[in-house]
């Protein structure tokens, strides 16, 4: 989940893609799909992603977004942006499942990092432009190849240079400019949510 006032995005859902599975006939095989993570309230970290199952293969789930006062973003399946703070940092992916999250800045527009994807690491921001979310991965799963695991984008609070950081390729959320317009991650696709710039519930990844 992203994190609001100056949050960072929501890291993506771990991803792990295998093209083939022993399966025994009469087996019981447990499957779970992990809940998306919680958008945050002011000045806490947004909730991490739940993991998912099948059998003995493990997604972890993806690291909220930090905060605006140095709070870290949470390490995951992929890594939760770091906040506009001082002295707070992103959060870490997991290796082969997704990457880290993305720098933020304290001053200016105060834009956050974007949040990890499952191919590539959350966006560092740029001037005003908060960070893109990670990109996802391209699997196919459905017979269809189709993006999954893409990072949240990160936040700017206010000003009328601000830019917010775009969703990352496979769900990821778009980040918001002050109270407004981030999303919440695609369900279905372990996608990060998009981070709130200034004093408003975070929005949810899946």
């Amino acid at each position: 989940g992203g994190s609001e006032d100056r949050g960072g995005g929501g890291g993506a859902g771990g991803l792990l893609y295998a093209t083939s599975y022993s399966v025994s006939t009469g087996s019981a095989i447990t499957v779970t799909v992990g809940a998306g993570g919680t958008g945050s309230n002011f000045f806490v970290v947004g909730g991490s992603g739940g993991n998912s199952v099948f059998g003995a293969i493990t997604a972890i789930g993806g690291g909220g977004g930090g905060t605006g006062n140095s709070q870290s973003g949470a390490s995951g399946g992929s890594g939760g942006g770091m906040g506009a703070s001082t002295s707070g940092t992103y959060g870490n992916g997991t290796s082969g499942q997704g990457e880290r999250g993305g720098t933020g800045y304290y001053g200016n527009t105060y834009p956050s990092g974007g949040g990890g994807g499952a191919n590539g690491s959350g966006g560092d921001y740029s001037g005003n432009h908060a960070g893109d979310g990670g990109q996802g991965l391209q699997v196919s799963i459905t017979g269809t190849a189709v993006y999954y695991a893409g990072g949240g984008g990160g936040a700017a609070a206010d000003g009328s240079s601000a830019e917010q950081g775009a969703g990352g390729l496979g769900g990821g959320g778009k980040g918001g400019v002050g109270t407004g317009d981030a999303t919440s991650g695609t369900a279905n696709t372990g996608g990060g949510g998009g981070a709130v710039g200034q004093r408003e519930v975070g929005v949810a990844g899946n």
